[in-house]
């Protein structure tokens, strides 16, 4: 049986574009997913999240991103003009 959305969609590259339910839980990304947002190196952003300087969840072994937590935090850390 195939998949229905392809082999695109099972690797992420479409579920980011598709809105969660009301009361569903937010998609969480992996730290290469959020790093490629970011523009940062995955070590660099794993190795912060140890250090708990930026929002992260831990799953077990997973270390997982909440897309809103990120962008929170962001603002919250800008430096310098109104940007």
């Amino acid at each position: 049986m195939r998949p229905l959305l392809g082999r695109r969609a099972s690797r992420g590259i479409l579920r980011r574009h598709v809105s969660p339910a009301p009361g569903a839980l937010p998609k969480l990304l992996t730290a290469q997913e959020a790093a490629e947002v970011l523009g940062v190196p995955p070590s660099w952003l794993l190795a912060q999240a140890r250090a708990d300087r930026v929002p992260h969840q831990r799953l077990g072994k997973y270390v997982r991103f909440d897309p809103a937590a990120l962008t929170a935090w962001l603002a919250a850390t800008r430096r310098g003009g109104q940007g």
